[in-house]
């Protein structure tokens, strides 16, 4: 079960937008299916080793499959009782991680933007205010910190 904390914004919870371009970059490198999908976007450095949700990763996968972002078909050498599906990127597919580059290349200069200024915000202020991390008993909405 996730921690509380996973969900409140200070720690991140908002991230799962990056979802789509994620398994872009993991099909750019090889045809996989949706469990081991699920592992590598646990590996990321936004998931810090906590999978998604794997319903709506994979609801994210049938509506890339849907716009012609991925395709997929049913491996025929499954041994699972379950038939595994294993998806593939496409040209469009292709085309769309190229935009995501574009995107997150502006989205990096907002943040940026946003962490000058809160520094900025912080400077002068008392030091313990701004040597806390996120990490610590609880976050700034009273919620457990990841780990306690």
């Amino acid at each position: 079960m996730i921690e509380e904390n996973a969900k409140c914004a200070c720690q991140g919870a908002t991230l799962t937008r990056f979802i789509q371009p994620i398994l872009l970059f993991c099909l750019a490198e090889t045809p996989d299916h949706g469990y081991n999908l699920l592992q590598k976007i646990a590996k990321t450095e936004l998931w810090k080793d906590t999978p998604p949700d794997a319903a709506g990763v994979y609801r994210v996968l049938r509506d890339m499959e849907k716009r012609g972002l991925v395709s997929s078909h049913i491996d025929p050498d499954s041994k699972a009782a379950r038939e595994k599906r294993v998806f593939r990127i496409t040209e469009d597919g292709l085309a769309c991680m190229r935009h995501w580059v574009d995107t997150l290349e502006v989205y990096r200069r907002g943040i940026d933007q946003v962490i000058d200024c809160l520094r900025e915000a912080l400077d002068g202020q008392p030091v313990a205010q701004a040597s806390e991390s996120p990490n610590q008993a609880s976050c700034c909405c009273g919620k457990p910190a990841a780990g306690n």
